[in-house]
């Protein structure tokens, strides 16, 4: 898991609070990933209120070589540090 936030700064720790009709498209948009994980696809889920918006997309070893993300998304990625 890799969670970048504005901009593209690595985060290690991340708190969701969604309403049931944000989580609902939010488990319905990750399904549509999951078709093919290794298509170049994403999606942004906006907050009810306009306030906030998450991007998601399925990370593949194909990907981080450089299919499927910009290079500054590449580098934020090479600078991110999970935790041992």
């Amino acid at each position: 898991m890799r969670i970048l936030g504005e901009g593209l700064v690595p985060v290690s720790q991340l708190q969701l609070y969604l309403s049931a009709s944000e989580a609902r498209k939010l488990v319905s948009e990750l399904q549509g990933l999951l078709v093919d994980a290794e298509a170049s696809e994403h999606f942004h889920l906006f907050s009810e209120d306009g306030g906030a918006e998450l991007s998601c997309s399925i990370v593949t070893e194909a990907k981080l070589g450089g299919v499927g993300y910009t290079r500054q998304e590449r580098d934020a990625f090479r600078r991110w540090k999970p935790k041992s």
